[in-house]
């Protein structure tokens, strides 16, 4: 391909949306792709838990003689020659199948804790994204003003230079500084496109469009920091938190593995019904079979052990997971107190006074 032709097949330009947190949130809970996948994953934890409520089915079994010696007939069917018929269904002992359920459910359980806490992990980014890229828009108007007022400075700079009335170094040092800002205009707009293309993922936009996040600074402003109870957040946190919740939900199910793994032990019952026309001491004969493995050897000792140790392995998870939720409330407090600090701090007319400042500066 030529140039002109890549030139001429470049992505055409799309409209800004401007929208609000509400906005992009609502779009998130309907169209995001990976929490309408994760969304399957409860379906089919639901399914499990239907399919450990099935019963073995029966076996059936018919046995044909293939040769008749005494008729000379071959697949004699008839009332001359040998078939027999069998019917056999396996009986669950020890509540194997109760404990099974029982884990379906438990297992549904946290599938539904992970959606929550995915619903919670990727609306933390969504939220993330959206006021980062506001601000960093922010930033990239300042950036553009002290750019402008840089260029504006060099071409009289450059003018007195060529005059003879001020010196190289002093026309460099301008340059050097717009070449700076300049570069770090850069890496802002890197991060805009990163945030940029974290809410097309997470709102599911397939056309892909440019957004501008419309937010309310009155509410900013009266955030009030004074009125979280760090305690309370912290005891909201341990109830609340889904990935806890799996957590706790686990150490159930490996109990619940465990009374399994004991009734695995216990051996199943075969009941079976035959019917047998010239194989047996009377034509026509009729049965009724009892069958049992006699648990001699095996009694699912090793399963059992293995049991015992994922409950004393995932009762340490529990315990790291909930020191993690307690990690994770105190480090968000403490930054958020320090970020409200130095916004209250800062005068919000920074932006008509840092105007004043470049325009005193140029003059």
């Amino acid at each position: 391909l030529s140039f002109q032709n890549i030139k001429s097949q470049s992505r055409p330009a799309l409209d800004t949306l401007s929208v609000t947190l509400a906005d992009e949130e609502n779009a998130f809970f309907t169209k995001s792709f990976q929490l309408l996948a994760a969304k399957y994953q409860i379906s089919e934890a639901d399914a499990a838990i239907i399919q450990a409520k099935l019963y073995p089915n029966p076996n059936a079994s018919v046995d044909q003689g293939v040769y008749n010696q005494v008729n000379k007939k071959w697949f004699d069917f008839t009332k001359t020659g040998e078939t027999a018929v069998s019917l056999e269904q396996m009986i669950l002992l020890g509540g194997k199948r109760n404990n099974q359920i029982k884990i379906a459910k438990i297992n549904s359980q946290i599938t539904t804790y992970q959606f929550y806490d995915l619903i919670r992990t990727l609306r933390y980014e969504l939220r993330t994204s959206f006021y980062g890229l506001y601000f960093l828009r922010q930033s990239i108007v300042v950036y553009d003003k002290e750019i402008e007022s840089l260029k504006t400075l060099i071409a009289v700079y450059n003018t007195q230079y060529n005059k003879g009335n001020i010196a190289f170094k002093e026309l460099a040092r301008l340059q050097a500084l717009q070449f700076g800002l300049e570069n770090e205009r850069i890496d802002i707009l890197k991060d805009a496109a990163e945030k940029q293309g974290n809410l097309i993922l997470l709102t599911g936009d397939t056309l892909s469009r440019p957004v501008n996040p419309l937010v309310d600074s009155a509410f900013i402003n009266h955030i009030d920091a004074s009125a979280l109870n760090y305690e309370q957040l912290i005891d909201t946190g341990l109830i609340s938190r889904y990935d806890l919740q799996a957590a706790n939900a686990r150490v159930d199910m490996y109990r619940a593995n465990l009374a399994l793994q004991k009734s695995m032990g216990v051996p199943d019952l075969t009941v079976g019904a035959h019917w047998d026309r010239q194989g047996s001491y009377v034509v026509n004969y009729n049965s009724l079979s009892l069958a049992i493995d006699l648990p001699f050897w095996n009694h699912n000792q090793g399963n059992i052990k293995i049991a015992k140790y994922q409950i004393q392995e995932n009762t340490q998870l529990q315990s790291q997971e909930e020191l993690q939720v307690k990690n994770d409330i105190s480090q968000a407090y403490e930054q958020f107190m320090e970020t409200d600090k130095l916004y209250r701090t800062t005068s919000l007319q920074f932006n008509v006074d840092y105007e004043k400042l470049l325009e005193g500066i140029t003059k």
